[in-house]
């Protein structure tokens, strides 16, 4: 009888304490109806040294079933399938903790996949904004990525997004086809944070803007037209000099940028044909970058090497015999050459704003730790005289199924 009363003791302690334990799992329970889910988050610079932090949230009340936007209950016209919430504080916290005020959900920040920056912003420096997205347990730094613009992030998040039903949808669907491009520099949260911490390597990440929309007619009778005023555009990358705006990199300066980091994603090189009219456009498939740095005399020498290059013809505007090999080894060399300069374009660019977005003394404090620690302090001097010189090989493995192209008769 004793064995059977401790059995039963027993059976109701562990009883209680899985009853607690449910309970206590639920005391702080997230219901997702009760949440805002912030998909953008914009910040600019605002009055007495404060930031202005925007939140761009879906509103799920104009969300049809199709996804498409209707009439909010109680409403007397069409309402946004978005809502921008926004406010200022002296840390981007505060300015979170005024939004409260605001929006009637609670904003959670776990859906987030952009940190835009305005450009006025970081002119002043970004370090103290960083912090947040650093240490909230929100914040996913893999899933975000960031972005600098030039505009407005007011305008540039209430640009209409056609085939989308919110503007932060729209940019990251851009962002997803970029994957075919190397023109557009994608950086995750996660890499820039690395990238500021990291000794010999400046910051750099991806520029979207707003631009006149060119598929909307000159002249337009109806205010609703299909094609609104303004669209959104996302091309080439914003260079930091430590956590400060240095400059813009060129789409062509970008892919070199790409190249050089070992980063290259696709894309495609248009050089002269070798039938002496027209160009040709090739289709890149991959490429491996490695940068060799040397100390020659007292002399620092980098040498960016560009190998395993391999491309598809896409375009030729004037006919080509490809059945004949010195026809495809011009081609080739001719897109070695076309890499290499764009590799030197993007040296030459980060040199002259001195913002060492290659990561050229990162290269050196690897191979050469004893002499970094002398030149190291010295650096943003230093990098604007180091000698970059690249090195390129390339081979055109698909032609299609044209070889000989078509010719037109007269």
């Amino acid at each position: 009888m004793a064995g059977n009363g401790r059995t039963r003791f027993c059976l109701f302690i562990i009883a209680l304490l899985v009853i607690g334990g449910s309970m206590g799992g639920c005391w702080d329970k997230k219901e997702a109806e009760d949440l805002g889910y912030v998909r953008a988050t914009a910040l600019n610079s605002a009055p007495d040294g404060k930031v202005h932090l925007l939140a761009q949230v879906p509103n799920p009340a104009t969300l049809g079933g199709a996804g498409t936007a209707r009439i909010t209950p109680g409403a007397s016209q069409d309402a946004k399938a978005y809502r921008n919430f926004e406010a200022e504080g002296s840390t981007v916290f505060e300015a979170i903790r005024q939004l409260a005020l605001q929006a009637p959900r609670r904003l959670f920040w776990a859906q987030n996949t952009l940190v835009i920056f305005s450009e006025g912003l970081t002119r002043q420096g970004i370090a103290p904004h960083l912090d947040f997205f650093e240490r909230s347990m929100e914040i996913r730094r893999r899933l975000n990525h960031v972005l600098v613009t030039p505009n407005d992030p007011r305008v540039l998040l209430d640009v209409p997004a056609p085939h989308e039903t919110i503007p932060a949808g729209r940019i990251e669907r851009i962002i997803d086809q970029e994957q075919q491009t190397s023109r557009f520099a994608i950086v995750t949260l996660s890499a820039f944070l690395r990238m500021l911490s990291t000794e010999g390597q400046d910051a750099y990440c991806g520029v979207v803007r707003v631009r006149n929309n060119p598929a909307r007619p000159a002249l337009v009778q109806q205010a609703n037209a299909p094609e609104p005023t303004l669209t959104i555009e996302l091309s080439g990358a914003a260079a930091f000099r430590g956590d400060r705006f240095a400059g813009y990199l060129t789409e062509r300066e970008t892919q070199g940028l790409q190249w050089a980091r070992n980063e290259i994603r696709g894309g495609f090189v248009t050089v002269p044909s070798p039938s002496g009219s027209g160009r040709v456009t090739l289709d890149i498939l991959r490429g491996k970058g490695r940068m060799i740095p040397a100390i020659q005399d007292g002399r620092l020498l980098v040498t960016i090497e560009i190998t395993g290059v391999v491309a598809e013809l896409a375009q030729a505007e004037a006919p080509l015999d490809l059945t004949r090999p010195e026809v495809l080894h011009t081609l080739d060399h001719a897109l070695a050459r076309e890499i290499e300069q764009e590799v030197i374009a993007a040296a030459n660019k980060s040199q002259d704003l001195g913002a060492d977005v290659l990561g050229v003394g990162a290269a050196f404090h690897r191979k050469f730790p004893r002499e970094w620690r002398e030149m190291k302090d010295n650096w943003p001097e230093i990098f604007p005289t180091v000698e970059i010189t690249a090195r390129a090989e390339a081979t055109i493995h698909r032609t299609g199924f044209i070889q000989k192209g078509i010719t037109i008769k007269d």
